[in-house]
């Protein structure tokens, strides 16, 4: 973790966490970039491919042993020798010491040393566009959760405000009942019409602590703790459409990723073509050997030495295994391409269904905000009529009907406005930046 948290404060180098209990969004991402559990594992996967990546794994490095072996034995001898001499003994003790120092350094092996680490670097750098995937997907899943908090919160005050409506018509239709202008349905239907709204506000406000609770999850805290969002959503007017096509080309992760594993493949394909070329190696040894007996012929053998020794090995004949390996090599070089230029085809398709999504939402804001002004007007000119005997309960409940499905419209469509424009920063593979 401690190799990316220059990252984290790349991202956000101006961000102090609050400490009250208003959770603003750039707070909320700054907690889960540097908590988050799945953001934590691949951070430390990217530290592994780190470690990987040396010379001494791609096999370029001299290898050097060291042996050592001591034999103490009590031997019973019987020797008869050429020159007419016997020689029997019992209990001759026998002692024997061998050690060797020994370096071997394979310096030539069809070039596989140079591609298995241009491969280790590829692996290495997989894990850090893993990182990026997966920071960019969490700060998405975090804004996603953060503003639907807002979209609840929004319609739980709209839900108020109609709930305010229709108690005011409640006590309208009591007081005509009273003095004998209506009846007593239109009570009836009122106290029905606002109960709902208050078993509608009840569901909403259990939506919110559930999906409190769902931030927290994600901010790799305590579920109960207890926060505050922001009340309305920060939409921006215009996207550069032009300039998020280039970036997501250049830049998202899943790009990237597919690049990279292609690359890859490529390397693997020549460490398995360096199997049809010699290979040659260089070895040194310095031995010394001390062999001691307390009979027999020879007493006493000692000898110590330096030793090199350069080894060539050409390959002839394997039964077509690389021939057949290399053509195995060359499909999943060929799928990997189609594989990355679907990715880029998907990426573009959801990049362009979600500019249009941010577009129709613009406009759906504007419509929804004129609309908002005229049904409010008219809510209030049907309430006094209303009150006049001028219109029915059934005509005023439906004005405010239209007044709730008028505010829903309009939550719902900034809700979709902001969430197409994180979609398009997370497809340009900026929006953790």
């Amino acid at each position: 973790m401690k190799n990316y948290s220059w990252l984290i404060i790349l991202f956000f180098p101006s961000i102090t966490w609050a400490q009250s209990s208003l959770l603003t969004i750039d707070d909320a991402v700054k907690m889960a970039l540097q908590n988050n559990y799945a953001v934590q594992i691949v951070s430390n996967d990217t530290v592994i491919g780190k470690i990987n990546n040396n010379w001494a794994n791609a096999g370029a490095v001299p290898v050097v042993s060291a042996t050592a072996n001591r034999t103490i034995a009590t031997n019973n001898i019987e020797q008869q020798l050429q020159n007419g001499t016997n020689i029997k003994t019992n209990g001759a003790s026998v002692n024997n010491f061998n050690a060797g120092l020994s370096i071997s350094w394979r310096f030539f092996d069809g070039m596989k040393m140079f591609a298995t680490k241009k491969r280790l670097e590829e692996i290495e750098k997989l894990g850090q566009y893993n990182f990026r995937k997966m920071a960019n997907e969490t700060v998405y899943d975090v804004m996603a959760a953060y503003y639907n908090i807002i979209r609840l919160k929004q319609q739980a005050n709209a839900i108020k405000e109609v709930i305010t409506l229709f108690s005011e018509r409640l006590k309208i239709a009591e007081a005509k009942f009273n003095i004998g202008s209506s009846s007593k349905t239109d009570i009836l239907q009122a106290k029905v019409d606002r109960n709902e709204q208050q078993s509608n506000l009840l569901t909403i406000e259990n939506n919110i602590s559930n999906s409190k609770t769902i931030l927290n999850n994600l901010l790799a805290r305590d579920p109960a703790t207890s926060f505050e969002t922001a009340d309305s959503f920060n939409i921006h007017k215009t996207i550069d459409f032009a300039g998020i096509q280039q970036k997501t080309e250049n830049q998202n992760p899943e790009i990237l990723l597919a690049q990279s594993n292609l690359a890859v493949l490529m390397h693997t394909k020549k460490e398995i073509n360096s199997q049809r070329l010699p290979s040659a190696t260089l070895s040194g040894n310095y031995n010394f050997i001390h062999n001691k007996n307390a009979a027999g012929f020879t007493l006493l053998n000692q000898s110590y030495g330096p030793s090199t020794g350069l080894g060539i090995s050409i390959p002839i004949f394997n039964g077509g295994i690389v021939k057949r390996q290399l053509e195995v090599a060359d499909i999943n070089i060929k799928n990997q391409q189609l594989l990355n230029q679907q990715i880029k085809n998907q990426l573009q398709t959801a990049l362009t269904n979600s500019y249009l999504n941010y577009n129709n939402g613009l406009k759906l804001m504007a419509m929804e905000n004129e609309n908002m002004v005229i049904v409010k007007e008219n809510n209030f000119i049907n309430l006094e009529r209303f009150k006049k005997l001028s219109i029915t309960s059934i005509e005023l409940r439906q004005g405010q009907v239209n007044y709730t499905d008028a505010q829903t419209r309009l939550i719902n469509a900034m809700y979709q406005t902001k969430m197409a424009e994180a979609e398009m920063l997370l497809l340009a593979g900026e929006i953790a930046n």
